[in-house]
């Protein structure tokens, strides 16, 4: 097997951010497998890290939002400046009154949750604040949509429960989970998670997500090994097109 499937196939056992993953949970494996599958061709243009080093510094240094609107000025793919650029003002605009940078942080690490004994979903709380007596993760997601189901809300929030929560110092911490999605005049506003908003996922419930993933992703890796094959073995028959008929279709319930 070549390098280059070689590195596709590494993808699947390094699932993005807990926000990301649990996108890819759907009704079943077959549309889990779908959104997996996308994730592994797409080559986003851009990502919301140098707007989130912005605002961890909001926090934790007190920057100014002209600082910070030209550090991710400077930061990151051009194609995404604009929209760092108004995750930024949206979050410093919201800290006028959350006064987070008004609070003692302390120093956040990466947890994970794990999927299997391989597979770990990475979670990373922003910042973590002490406020009245208590230590509180500040999550933040930065996207401008927020299309995740109810019970894929759900299904996060039990990531971070998992991954944070269960933590000694976390236990009784009441921790928020931040976004900015934007309205229909395309301003972003502020959406506010506390813990406790949303039920978390029985037991049952949770496996049940993590065994689609398991299938949906084993399904991914039959379908690139087979085409991959195909590619290799029949590189005349598809003139170096693929020919996606000649394809079984693995995600087709019988």
């Amino acid at each position: 097997m070549d390098s280059s499937i070689s590195k596709i196939l590494a993808k699947l056992d390094k699932p993005p951010s807990a926000p990301n993953w649990v996108r890819f949970i759907g009704d079943d494996e077959h549309s889990t497998a779908k959104a997996i599958l996308r994730w592994i061709r797409a080559i986003p243009p851009f990502t919301y890290q140098p707007a989130a080093r912005v605002c961890k510094d909001r926090i934790e240094l007190g920057i100014s939002l002209r600082d910070g609107l030209t550090a991710v000025d400077r930061s990151g793919a051009p194609a995404g400046r604009g929209s760092n650029s108004s995750l930024v003002r949206a979050f410093f605009e919201y800290d006028q009154d959350r006064r987070y940078s008004a609070r003692n942080p302390m120093q956040s690490a990466r947890e994970y949750f794990r999927v299997s004994r391989d597979i770990l979903v990475p979670v990373e709380a922003l910042s973590v604040i002490v406020e009245e007596r208590q230590i509180v993760p500040v999550f933040l997601c930065g996207w401008s949509k927020l299309p995740l189901t109810t019970r894929q809300r759900r299904l996060l929030v039990t990531i971070y429960e998992d991954a944070y929560f269960s933590l000694t110092d976390f236990q009784n911490s009441p921790g928020e989970m931040l976004f900015f999605p934007k309205s229909k005049e395309g301003e972003r506003d502020s959406e506010l998670w506390m813990r406790g908003d949303y039920q978390l996922l029985t037991d049952s419930e949770l496996r049940e997500d993590v065994e689609k993933f398991i299938l949906a992703r084993d399904l991914v890796r039959k379908l690139l090994v087979e085409r991959h094959r195909d590619s290799v073995t029949r590189p005349d028959e598809t003139d170096g097109t693929k020919d996606e008929g000649r394809q079984p279709d693995l995600f087709r319930k019988e």
